[in-house]
């Protein structure tokens, strides 16, 4: 049999598979589409039972107005630098933090409880004390968020690394890789989708907790305007702005979520 033989009948196959990859997603996308629309004709339902509920078109024209006039540009800003800044610095801090525990069962054994009982005590009884430190503004929102999100990306990078299979080291060390390569091109590899799925959870805690900050005590904020806007009973704005938190959440963690697959893919 000539290798033209052999050769030939994969192609079909491969063909087949994208063709199925391609239709899986289409499908996907679909039934992602199809969840929105529901969302939307049951809020638009629940906006004809209720006064207190205001009608999607309601709330989006309302949305748009604040963009028009300008007037939610300064809240903006406010609420995505402090998720920005609360969720570098606790990646800063969580990542060499779970590596280290992770690598060392002296520090593992000593930190292991002690980074599961802070994880259970809720972050917002430490507001008061970042106010006291920081001041009201950006500065104990990012630090709220900052102390969210570390535990998450530190429990998940721990457990990445634990679960590295144990010949990758001994292939650093053969190889004579420097600590920093050990770590670059080994680790960080190998545990991709561990750490992925701790920065997408941490960056989700940060997004809430930041609002959480937002609605106790802030200068700025798209919570302070929603809360403000609740006050006043203007509840197309309340729910625009609601709607508009929603759709920073879910970009930022389909963006994440992108980047994990793609990490997936290539380990």
């Amino acid at each position: 049999m000539s290798s033209t033989d052999v050769t030939i009948p994969s192609l079909p196959k491969t063909i087949t598979q994208q063709s199925a990859d391609r239709s899986r997603v289409i499908r996907d996308n679909l039934w992602r589409a199809a969840v929105l629309v529901a969302l939307v004709i049951l809020w638009a339902l629940l906006s004809t039972m209720s006064d207190l509920v205001a009608s999607p078109t309601d709330s989006l024209n309302a949305l748009a107005e604040r963009f028009a006039d300008g007037s939610i540009y300064r809240h903006l800003n406010a609420t995505l630098q402090a998720v920005a800044i609360g969720f570098l610095i606790a990646a800063a801090i969580g990542f060499p933090l779970g590596y280290a525990i992770g690598r060392s069962k002296f520090l593992g054994a000593v930190f292991d409880p002690l980074v599961a009982g802070a994880f259970a005590i809720p972050r917002v009884i430490f507001f008061p004390i970042l106010l006291q430190i920081f001041g009201v503004g950006v500065g104990a929102q990012s630090a709220m968020a900052a102390l969210a999100a570390v535990f998450p990306i530190m429990v998940s990078t721990t457990a990445g690394v634990r679960a590295i299979n144990p010949l990758l080291p001994k292939l650093a060390r053969s190889l004579s890789l420097s600590p920093l390569q050990t770590v670059t091109k080994i680790y960080i590899p190998a545990m991709a989708p561990s750490l992925m799925v701790g920065i997408r959870i941490g960056f989700s805690i940060a997004f809430i907790n930041v609002i959480i900050a937002e609605f106790f005590a802030a200068r700025a904020g798209l919570g302070l305007l929603a809360l403000r806007a609740y006050g006043m009973l203007d509840l197309p704005t309340m729910y625009g702005i609601i709607v508009l938190l929603a759709a920073i959440a879910l970009a930022g963690n389909l963006v994440l979520w992108a980047v994990e697959r793609r990490l997936g893919n290539k380990v």
